[in-house]
Order: structure tokens, then C-alpha cells, then sequence
């Protein structure tokens, strides 16, 4: 009774799971700037978002639309992040999200499409930038021709460069899978194994021997018993395992953002919840995670500041 107990929770949570993928992977966003601007961010004040312009996005819809959602965003802007990959022309929606955006990374090589007037009013007026001289408003607002390189924007009121390497191992434009794809199928072949493997284990516990005395028969359970040990979070990790290395904080860390290690940018996690995250141009120690294969780093106070905390 209790083995069927557990098949039938373990099958309830395996049809929960498929039945969520597909929506997550079918959900695309689609619509005018403001009805795609606000399925981004839907999430915006629960955890970080990053929305990657990979082609022309139109700057359409209503005003009222427009600075109804871009007010919601502006109050959780720093778990916005927008990034601009190399040979993307933005159009005027690609900028205005730009502009919203706390976290900008943009490649040289991308292409900004200016504003108009009335474009740079509307996002002024909700307070996503101002008229004073060198802000980026006015650095991708009316000018001299219709775009702007990503190069001249890089520094300029803290847009980082893209690295190349970061889209190294991104699909090819003829994959007929995109991201979405890939992540369900990995989910789905994962629970058909966790799903095999369950049966496996269900079925060797029914066949076993009813000979011998009954402590024996109890102890032929304990490997079932061991399905229930709770892996350990990686959050509560408070010092290294591992060498580490130096590197320069270049986003702030809220609790991801980007460090620069050998002129490289890499994604970094903060793994001193109790110490404030420190501020870019700080410096820290970072290892690799748990997990090397994911490609976040931890970063830790630097070495005289995690023995001063010790103390």
C-alpha cells in the first residue's frame, strides 16, 4: 500500500511538471511593446529577468500602455538586464528597452537605432531618463544618422561590453530548436529516467526474498528509504571549496551580475548572503560552484575580508 502511495504522488508530480513545460516553452510573448514588455517582467519583483533583443522590436501600442508597464519596470529596474548580441539592430523598442534596463550589456558590434523626439519625451516623462547632457537618452535620441554602434555606447552610463565568447555555444540560425525546445526536451528525458528508475527500484523491493527473519526483510527496504535524502543547497554555501582567484566586480551583484576575470566577463553569484553585496570596481575572490558545467562563479569577500568576518 505504501509503495503504490508513493508511485502515485511521484506520478502526480510528473504530470504537474509536464503539463507546466510546455506553457512555459509555448509562451512567447507576442503582441504590442507594451503587452511584450509586461510578460517579460511579469516576474520582475520576485526575482532577476534578462531579455535578450535578438532582432527588431517595434516601439508600438498606446502611450498610456507604454508608461503604465514602463513605471512597473522602473520601480524593479535592477532586475532588469537587456542584452544587445553582435550584428542585432535594436529598432526604437530594442532602445526604449535599453533604457529601462538597470543591467545593459551591449556587443561592439550591435546596432542602436535612435529614438525620435516624441520617443525620447514619452520615456522622459515616466523617468527613465533625463535632459541632462550625456545621459543615455541623449546619446541614442535624434542625431546623426538612424543607428548608433554598440562601441560608442560601451562605458557610457553603465553599459557593459559583450564578450564574444558568451554566445560561443548559442544555436546556429539554422537550428530548427530554439532555446525553449531544448530546455523541454532535456526536462522530459530527465523525468522518463527519474520515472524508469522508479519502477526499477518499486519492482527489486517486490521480488525480494520473504525467507529469513524479519529484521533482514526490513533492512532489504533501507535503499528505498535512501530516495528520500535532500541534496544540500548551494545558497548555503559561506566559504570557498576551492582555489580561488581575484577578480574586479564590474555589475552590481543583486545576488547575480558580472565580474571581470583575465578581461573576460563572466557571470558571478554572491555567496555571502549575510555581507552586502559589494559595489562595481570592488574587488573579490571567486571559484567555480558546484556545478562547473553551469558557468556562475561564486564570489566571496576577498581573503583578509572572510578572515576578519571569521574573527
Amino acid at each position: 500500500m505504501r509503495r503504490w502511495s508513493c508511485f502515485t504522488v511521484f506520478l502526480g508530480l510528473l504530470t504537474a511538471l509536464l503539463s507546466a513545460a510546455p506553457a512555459n516553452a509555448a509562451d512567447a510573448c507576442e503582441g504590442a511593446f507594451a503587452d511584450r514588455l509586461g510578460c517579460w517582467t511579469r516576474e520582475i519583483k520576485e526575482h532577476a529577468v534578462t531579455v535578450t533583443v535578438d532582432r527588431r522590436l517595434p516601439f508600438d501600442g498606446t502611450q498610456r500602455g507604454r508608461s503604465t508597464v514602463a513605471a512597473t519596470v522602473l520601480g524593479n529596474r535592477n532586475n532588469l538586464e537587456v542584452q544587445v548580441p553582435d550584428g542585432v539592430t535594436t529598432g526604437e523598442g530594442g532602445t526604449a528597452l535599453l533604457v529601462l534596463a538597470g543591467h545593459r550589456l551591449v556587443h561592439p558590434k550591435a546596432r542602436i537605432t535612435r529614438l525620435a523626439p516624441t520617443q525620447v519625451a514619452e520615456l522622459e516623462s515616466v523617468g527613465a531618463c533625463t535632459k541632462e547632457p550625456g545621459d543615455l537618452c541623449d546619446l541614442v535620441g535624434p542625431g546623426p544618422g538612424k543607428q548608433v554602434s554598440g562601441a560608442e555606447l560601451i562605458n557610457a552610463q553603465g553599459i557593459v561590453g559583450l564578450p564574444e565568447s558568451a554566445y560561443s555555444l548559442g544555436p546556429s540560425e539554422k537550428s530548427g530548436l530554439g532555446y525553449e525546445d531544448w530546455l523541454l526536451i532535456t526536462v522530459a528525458t530527465l523525468l522518463v529516467l527519474l520515472l524508469i528508475a522508479f519502477y526499477f527500484a518499486v519492482r527489486r523491493t517486490r521480488t525480494a526474498p520473504a525467507s529469513g527473519p524479519a529484521p533482514a526483510a526490513r533492512t532489504a527496504d533501507e535503499p528505498t528509504r535512501a530516495l528520500r535524502t535532500t541534496p544540500a543547497r548551494p545558497g548555503r554555501h559561506r566559504a570557498p571549496n576551492g582555489p580561488t582567484r581575484p577578480a574586479l566586480v564590474r555589475t552590481d551583484l543583486h545576488p547575480q551580475g558580472y565580474v571581470e576575470l583575465d578581461r573576460v566577463l563572466y557571470r558571478a553569484l554572491w555567496a555571502e548572503p549575510g555581507q552586502v553585496p559589494p559595489s562595481p570596481g570592488s574587488r573579490v575572490d571567486v571559484t567555480d560552484g558546484p556545478e562547473p558545467d553551469s558557468g556562475v562563479l561564486y564570489a566571496f569577500p576577498p581573503a583578509a575580508g572572510r578572515h576578519a568576518h571569521a574573527r
